[in-house]
């Protein structure tokens, strides 16, 4: 069964790589991704909030990604920037990629620029990371009582107005529910879980899954170990976390974000982490599905929630 993955750092590890003589895309990623099912990816540049200057590294990054594009392009991937370009690569059995950002640090107050990510062919955007910057406070914030300021307010206008998605995964909960007051549009969480069974910050809390749902949106369920579990991060946690979320919403409003790290093993941020047992990395997703099938999951939800609810979403979407 074929699969997207709703999140994958695949730019950001083309970045640290840049200086192999190999296009690591070509040589690696590529290959896993078939490994694994995977038809399409929403692969986010992400800038590290950390970085004595994000706005430089930010545009280093999109220019390390229109470089793998010149060099990638109709080779093994389709870079997709609407529904018929989705489609075209689906039929020619080729990888589809949606290009994302992952928090708009790298843009400071100039908004405006998020027009130009769109041009450039970003069709999702996360207003923050863990930070809180300019726009939003990240789920990393200390300060309960920041939320959306009003440049990230103007921030979603253009963003829905454009048809870019708006990610929601990241944000401090005053953040979130900002967003729900004003959002006009569907919004998507592309790589959260559920906090009743791992409570911690990045995931969503019960009434946060249930605003997505109603907005017509997607929660993408994440492999990455430190919101899976806190203490035995595993596959089969993975699947109560579908099971859970399926539960309180239904199969419509349900996807996949895997988060993978494995590769990135340059970054300091990454080194030394626990991965989630029996879901190291995208070549085990065909065991993910047939997980699905032991615990009840019929062949049409397990399509919906492997691949049809997120295509769906961006056919309408973008």
């Amino acid at each position: 069964m074929k699969v997207f993955d709703g999140h994958s750092d695949i730019w950001y590890d083309a970045f640290l790589k840049n200086h192999h003589k190999e296009n690591i895309l070509l040589s690696y990623h590529i290959p896993r991704l078939k490994a694994g099912n995977i038809c399409g990816v929403n692969a986010a540049v992400w800038t590290n909030p950390k970085s004595e200057n994000p706005m430089e590294k930010f545009m280093q990054m999109i220019a390390i990604r229109s470089k793998y594009m010149r060099e990638t392009e109709n080779n093994e991937l389709i870079f997709a920037e609407n529904g018929l370009q989705i489609n075209k690569a689906i039929k020619s059995e080729k990888i589809f990629v949606i290009s994302s950002i992952e928090g708009l640090i790298g843009i400071g107050n100039n908004i405006d620029f998020i027009a130009t990510l769109y041009d450039l062919g970003f069709r999702v955007i996360s207003l923050t990371w863990n930070e809180a910057n300019t726009l939003a406070a990240g789920c990393g914030c200390n300060d309960d009582s920041k939320g959306l300021s009003d440049l990230g307010r103007q921030a979603v206008k253009i963003i829905e107005n454009i048809k870019i998605v708006l990610d929601v995964s990241h944000l401090s909960e005053k953040s979130f529910w900002d967003v729900v007051k004003i959002a006009q549009k569907p919004f998507i969480a592309t790589h959260s879980n559920a906090y009743s069974l791992c409570p911690v910050p990045r995931n969503l809390k019960d009434d946060q899954i249930n605003a997505i749902a109603e907005s017509g949106g997607l929660i993408g369920i994440s492999a990455l170990p430190q919101i899976v579990d806190r203490e035995n991060p595993s596959l089969e946690k993975v699947i109560k976390h579908i099971i859970y979320v399926t539960n309180l919403i239904g199969v419509d409003h349900i996807c996949l974000g895997f988060d993978f790290f494995d590769y990135l093993t340059t970054d300091n941020i990454i080194q030394n982490q626990k991965q989630t047992t029996g879901l190291e990395d995208v070549t085990k997703v065909p065991t993910l599905i047939e997980c699905l099938k032991k615990s009840g999951f019929d062949e049409k939800d397990i399509e919906k929630i492997a691949l049809l609810n997120f295509l769906n979403f961006l056919q309408k979407m973008i």
